[in-house]
């Protein structure tokens, strides 16, 4: 059987076609990233997927100052309900208090109809409030008129999804192996780092297998499993910038464990309050999520503006991506921020990239060309593209698809530098590493 005919085989995925990272509208909608504060996630599931069904990213917390926290980096915050003895009034006082939280967009649901409560949550400062039992229509058009009145949209340089200046939090993930994604994570947060330094930081959450600190020729002293053994560091964004390696490049780097045997000690809940603190310390965060697919990786998808996906142009790297698009459907986590990278890995093109295209049910949104030596020659080194062969082709295309993914807000077009003569060979040591 040919391969466009297994091609032909291939499932059409169950969910909507994904658009690349482009605008923050669908028609007359604005696309939003809410937060979502919740007694319990399970019970808000059926809200969050409702919510997300037509584009918006949900995030759902259960902690008043988690929310509180996260809230400068989300179009909207819908609180829903708080563990006693804390109120819905409790919390919109305390986003209300100064900071960056002032203006946030907050719709309140009370848990009765009584007047004199929606009345009191009005005064608190809450922007609108539904009481339950609401209609689902009824409370999209109050999200959507909320985002109108805030100014939501790309012409108003609001925080709908895809603005050029809201990709604070972006993960690289694939269902594959052996696809790319450690490459295309490093570097893209190498390239935020050269426009900030020393506020971007880069998670390694491959916990069993991760490589982030080979990619970047660093032997990290503190990992993922010292922090989540810290408990005073995920509570507190100073102690959390402790445990980040330092690299030369301005770039700061959170490691994955040393050894497969300490990947369960990292819990859920653990990355639930890294990744919250991580968005309090540095303006950028980039994640290499690996390939697992399990409970820590919930609360990346939520909170993550864009997810970047690596794809070879191969048979099974396409239908486990089929499989990743429709588990990301069913939990309402695939919408608008997803951008799909076409890495040419073969010398020799057996699907082109209009087939990948119509295998995904989405265009391609970046596309790294092939090379038998410059990867290589990087990740060997532990000295990624865009700083070992700057004005090579790769890196050229690496720090465009940054562009795509944090926008030129974020990331802007680098200056043209002098083209760069070949450089003198060296002596190098182990895996043609530089000796220090």
């Amino acid at each position: 059987m040919s391969l466009r005919a297994r091609l032909r085989l291939l499932p059409y995925p169950s969910a909507v076609t994904v658009p690349a990272v482009t605008g923050v509208c669908r028609g007359n909608r604005v696309q939003l990233s809410i937060l979502l504060l919740a007694i319990d996630k399970a019970a808000a599931s059926p809200l969050a997927n409702a919510l997300a069904a037509p584009g918006h990213g949900v995030t759902v917390v259960t902690r008043p100052d988690e929310a509180v926290a996260a809230a400068a980096g989300y179009s909207l915050l819908i609180v829903d309900g708080v563990t006693p003895p804390a109120t819905l009034g409790d919390v919109v006082t305390m986003l209300r208090a100064g900071g960056q939280t002032v203006a946030i967009p907050v719709l309140a649901i009370a848990p009765t109809t009584d007047l004199e409560e929606r009345i009191r949550l009005l005064e608190f400062g809450a922007d609108d409030v539904i009481a339950r039992p609401f209609d689902l229509p009824e409370l999209t058009a109050r999200i959507d008129a909320l985002a109108l009145r805030s100014g939501s949209t790309s012409s108003s340089g609001g925080r709908g999804i895809g603005d050029d200046d809201r990709h604070r939090l972006v993960t690289v993930f694939s269902p594959k192996g052996g696809v790319g994604t450690t490459t295309v994570a490093t570097n893209l947060a190498l390239v935020a780092a050269e426009a900030h330094p020393n506020k971007v930081l880069l998670i390694d959450l491959d916990l069993s297998f991760g490589q982030v600190a080979s990619h970047l020729n660093l032997q990290p002293k503190q990992t993922l499993l010292e922090l989540a053994r810290d408990e005073a560091a995920l509570h507190d964004a100073d102690l959390f910038r402790t445990y980040a390696i330092h690299h030369a490049s301005g770039l700061h780097i959170l490691a994955a464990p040393p050894s497969p045997s300490f990947a369960a000690l990292v819990t859920a809940d653990h990355v639930d309050q890294a990744l919250a603190r991580a968005v309090e310390a540095y303006e950028i965060v980039v994640i290499d999520a690996g390939t697992a697919l399990d409970q820590r990786l919930t609360a990346i998808f939520g909170l993550s503006e864009a997810v970047v996906i690596p794809v070879l142009p191969e048979i099974p790297a396409l239908n486990s991506v089929h499989i990743l698009i429709d588990q990301l459907a069913e939990t309402g986590e695939l919408g608008a921020r997803t951008v799909f990278v076409l890495n040419n890995a073969f010398a020799r093109d057996l699907l082109k990239r209009t087939d990948v295209e119509t295998a995904l049910g989405s265009k391609i949104s970046a596309e790294l060309p092939y090379d038998p030596i410059v990867y290589l020659k990087a990740v060997n080194e532990g000295n990624p593209v865009v700083r070992s062969a700057p004005k090579s082709l790769p890196a050229d295309k690496l720090r465009a698809l940054a562009r795509t993914v944090f926008g030129v807000a974020l990331v802007p077009q680098a200056a043209p530098g002098p083209a760069t003569q070949p450089a003198k060979k060296q002596k190098r040591g182990l895996f043609g590493r530089r000796q220090r």
